[in-house]
């Protein structure tokens, strides 16, 4: 978004916003509300608060929107967890109950809204969350996220990005692909890719691969497999991304 003061155009960027909410229902409308709010993009949703934690340390979001009723860690307790790994996450509680709203604001909340949500409660408290983002500079390689916050059954597992091989998508699940094991992920392809260094490529729309491992590239017709040192498995490159990986595998 381009905003005008006096003669000078400060560029700002979206803020990045993460929903939890258990309640299909109510995801969908605060979905809907918050794409047409210009100035916001959701680039996470959680159906719990587990889901809320792993996704605010994976993705580090301007924002917030709980619901406090969340199962396995309600919303309260997770945002207390997620102020320690990203402490500038505004956050904004949404429930069918009034009684919470005390402690809510004992935690610095932005809002508190009592469902059902209508629209123009919800852009009033997204008003309250004034402070500007700027426009996002290029971020340098090492300033990526080095880790991963994946959850594993019952268990959230912190993965080195260093470790991983390649990462997989296979119909709606994720796989990651590290040296020692794989770890099975509800976390989407593209949003991997924003949190991982430049020493990771996409190469084809199913893979993300880590450029130092690349061992070999083989053909076979039109079809192009990547192999990796000393590990078994292998990826595909598309046809459209072959030559711009050659270059990258070249610096």
């Amino acid at each position: 978004m381009l905003k005008f003061f006096g003669k000078v155009f400060l560029i700002m960027k979206k803020r990045t916003v993460i929903i939890a909410e258990d309640d299909n229902n109510s995801s969908e409308i605060l979905q809907e509300f918050l794409k047409k709010a210009a100035d916001f993009e959701i680039v996470g949703v959680a159906e719990n608060g587990e889901e809320l934690i792993e996704l605010n340390f994976n993705l580090k979001p301007d924002v917030a929107l709980v619901d406090i009723g969340l199962p396995v860690l309600d919303g309260m307790k997770a945002i207390k967890e997620c102020i320690k790994t990203n402490p500038s996450l505004q956050y904004i509680f949404t429930t069918a109950y009034e009684e919470f709203a005390v402690e809510a604001f004992d935690i610095s909340a932005a809002d508190y809204i009592v469902k059902p949500i209508k629209k123009i409660r919800l852009y009033e408290a997204l008003e309250k969350i004034k402070s500007p983002v700027p426009s996002e500079e290029p971020v340098a390689a090492d300033k990526k996220s080095k880790k991963l916050i994946v959850k594993t059954g019952t268990a959230l597992q912190v993965i080195n990005s260093d470790t991983i091989v390649f990462i997989e998508k296979i119909n709606r699940k994720t796989f990651i692909h590290t040296r020692e094991m794989t770890y099975e992920s509800n976390e989407t392809l593209g949003n991997y890719a924003k949190m991982l260094n430049d020493n990771f490529f996409s190469s084809h729309r199913s893979y993300l691969i880590n450029l130092n491992f690349v061992s070999q590239i083989i053909s076979d017709g039109e079809t192009y497999f990547i192999y990796f040192h000393d590990f078994s498995k292998y990826a595909h490159v598309s046809k459209l991304k072959y030559l711009e990986l050659v270059e990258k595998l070249k610096r």
